[in-house]
């Protein structure tokens, strides 16, 4: 299974096997099952005050640094749990 969503605060979350879910735009989060792959992208204001994609990660849901079923935003590059 897949799940893309795309705009600001967008969410998605996957429960299949072997899954992935996409989540672009500003504060955008996703979440999936062990085994399942995560991709989300990271937003910053330019020197004009006009929001820039600035990032594009994808990572495997492990169950250990990437907890299945928890929320995550791409901050500073790095995988974070939504609202921390």
């Amino acid at each position: 299974s897949a799940a893309q969503t795309h705009g600001k605060s967008s969410a998605a979350q996957t429960h299949g096997k072997s899954s992935a879910a996409v989540a672009f735009g500003i504060n955008a989060k996703a979440a999936g099952k062990v085994g399942n792959w995560i991709t989300l992208d990271e937003w910053k204001k330019n020197k004009s005050e006009v929001w820039e994609r600035i990032d594009v990660k994808t990572i495997k849901v492990d169950g250990k640094n990437i907890k299945a079923d928890i929320f995550y935003n791409l901050k500073d590059g790095k995988f974070i749990e939504d609202g921390k």
